[in-house]
């Protein structure tokens, strides 16, 4: 690998039904969504534009276990492929798997560049840093809402699984939504 764009990778895992239902059962009546906002570690606090941020809800233990077969097998394709030759027979370097977030994008919300050096998620027992950060689509009939990565465009279609290194050199973004909602889910493997 000599280009820090060839760590990107897409895999098209996640069956159309379990999409559909997975959008189907977060958006009951009772699904309490929340708006995203982003924590400043250096003034320890919380801010955000609530009319451009997106909603957001924790996947159920069911949710999170319906996706851990396409999690862990794109996860170990990522490893395979960009392990280090001698270290492609049996090791691992992903031990975990962070809780799925479910995003909800409705028109006008969008998420702003950033990238994904994130230590909430080591608040507890966990303890460490995000190595890869995980991206899955669950619909693709909406307007806007593109998926930049690095100022580039990545196209993905409905079931995909989209993995990237979890540091500053992958800032990315979803573009402001412009018709439809846009369904997708987070998470980050250490």
């Amino acid at each position: 690998m000599t280009n820090v764009d060839d760590y990107i990778m897409i895999q098209n895992l996640i069956p159309t039904q379990l999409c559909r239902s997975l959008i189907r059962e977060s958006s009951l009546p009772e699904s309490k969504w929340s708006k995203h906002s982003w924590y400043n570690y250096g003034r320890d606090d919380l801010h955000s534009m609530p009319e451009k941020e997106l909603d957001i809800i924790n996947s159920t233990g069911d949710q999170f276990k319906s996706l851990g077969n396409y999690l862990g097998t794109a996860l170990q394709n990522y490893q395979k492929k960009y392990s280090r030759e001698k270290d492609k027979v049996g090791t691992t370097w992903i031990r975990h798997i962070s809780q799925v977030r479910f995003n909800r994008y409705k028109i006008g919300t969008k998420m702003r560049s950033h990238h994904d050096h994130i230590q909430s998620l080591f608040d507890g027992k966990l303890k460490g840093i995000p190595i890869i950060s995980i991206v899955g689509l669950l619909n693709d009939n909406y307007g806007g809402g593109a998926f930049m990565c690095r100022e580039k465009e990545i196209k993905l279609i409905r079931g995909d699984i989209l993995l990237f290194p979890s540091n500053f050199m992958y800032p990315h973004e979803v573009k402001e939504i412009t018709k439809g909602i846009r369904y997708s889910f987070v998470s980050w493997a250490f």
